[in-house]
């Protein structure tokens, strides 16, 4: 247990910022939200007031804690400096996307000796933190990339309650610098409980390539798309988990496959890597899933991914449904997922034929171009988070940034 508790700012206002609204006030941390969106800060404070000030979780049956859970936020504010100066943690659940734009608002009022949790810390979290932070900035706080998210959660009312399917128990952090492990590992244990393991060999480069997100997304939408052109319609919109094919399946293992081979070549040209396949870690590590079943058994059966439908939207003819490429599925799995992969894959020189049939077919109803003849080299390159945008372009460049 640490004593005394870190004071933390959760960064967001979103399904997971909502679910550590009350979780840690609960568990006694002083506890405040920056709420920088739009006007979610204005939302969450009129709805605290209607029930004294308390963020309310309900936790399903078999998590622990279960069942009800009220936390009371000391403040929440749309403005980083009533409460990132006053946190000794700032914990963001936050899509990789929002990066720039939330480390931007925070950076003046970062100061030494604080920790900056994200997760799931992927999408090059450390390129973007070097980039808008600056180096000497970075080198005075603690970066945490905590694998993977905590909670399995949707708001019910927002401000009000948020229903917590799964509360998970075993986790992979990177942290930076590297001698903060044992003390970050400390601090996510007395938050959440469970375990604690480094993500591969515990670098951020493992938190940007660990097999989450990027893998699980554009596998089974791809399948499930593969044959569909502009003009047709589905008939139904299928659960994303449930109704898991074999075929999506044998996507995923073949993407996850091309990066363990990235991860293997990082490691035989010096940049050591430790990435592992989907099933082993968030089947069985993560969730407790047999050894003897499957990734299509994994995803249709556990409770923590009931009820997600794919993201598809009605026809405009009324009958039927059709893609949507504006969800984040493709928005930020395909240009800070697979897209860092094969930038990754280009500076190991790795054919990725899996990764590349994917981005190829998405990016033609994204209308954006990312890979060109095999290579990351299309026009818009720069809208994602591969090492490339960030002017990692070699064996070199990644051996100086994490062994300088």
């Amino acid at each position: 247990m640490i004593n005394p508790k870190p004071s933390v700012c959760i960064i967001g206002g979103g399904n997971a910022a909502h679910a550590l609204a009350a979780l840690l006030p609960h568990q006694v941390y002083e506890t405040r939200v920056f709420a920088p969106y739009m006007d979610q800060a204005d939302q969450i404070n009129a709805a605290l007031l209607e029930q004294d000030g308390y963020m309310h979780a309900e936790f399903a049956p078999h998590n622990q804690p279960n069942g009800l859970i009220k936390g009371k936020p000391m403040l929440v504010s749309k403005n980083a400096a009533d409460v990132i100066p006053l946190s000794d943690v700032l914990m963001m659940p936050l899509p990789s996307f929002t990066y720039t734009s939330t480390l931007t608002d925070i950076k003046p009022f970062l100061h030494e000796g604080q920790t900056l949790c994200v997760t799931p810390g992927q999408g090059g979290f450390d390129w973007i933190a070097e980039d808008i932070l600056g180096s000497d900035l970075l080198g005075k706080i603690t970066v945490v990339g905590l694998m993977p998210m905590p909670f399995n959660c949707r708001i019910s009312e927002f401000g009000k309650m948020v229903q917590v399917q799964e509360l998970k128990k075993h986790y992979s952090i990177g942290v930076m610098p590297s001698t903060a492990f044992d003390e970050s590992k400390l601090m996510i244990e007395d938050m959440f409980g469970g375990s604690v393991l480094p993500a591969g060999k515990g670098t951020f480069l493992e938190c940007s390539m660990f097999p989450i997100n990027a893998i699980i997304h554009p596998s089974r939408l791809f399948t499930l798309l593969s044959s569909w052109k502009e003009g047709n319609v589905l008939d139904e919109n299928p659960l994303f988990y449930e109704d898991f094919t074999p075929e999506g399946a044998q996507s995923m293992d073949e993407t996850n496959k091309e990066l363990i081979e990235i991860g293997k070549s990082l490691t035989a040209k010096g940049v050591a890597v430790d990435i592992p396949h989907i099933f082993d870690w968030l089947a069985c590590y993560v969730y407790n899933e047999p050894k003897e079943s499957t990734l299509q058994r994994f995803f249709q059966t556990n409770d923590a991914y009931k009820g997600f439908r794919c993201p598809l939207i009605p026809a405009s003819s009324g009958k039927g449904f059709v893609p949507d490429f504006t969800n984040r599925y493709f928005t930020e799995d395909i240009p800070c997922g697979l897209c860092l992969y094969k930038g990754l894959a280009d500076i190991a020189e790795v054919e990725t034929p899996k990764i590349d049939e994917i981005i190829m077919y998405c990016q033609k109803y994204m209308k954006k171009e990312y890979v060109v003849n095999g290579k990351l080299v299309g026009k818009d390159v720069g809208e994602t988070s591969s090492p490339q945008k960030f002017g990692i372009h070699t064996i070199d460049d990644l051996k100086k940034l994490y062994y300088p």
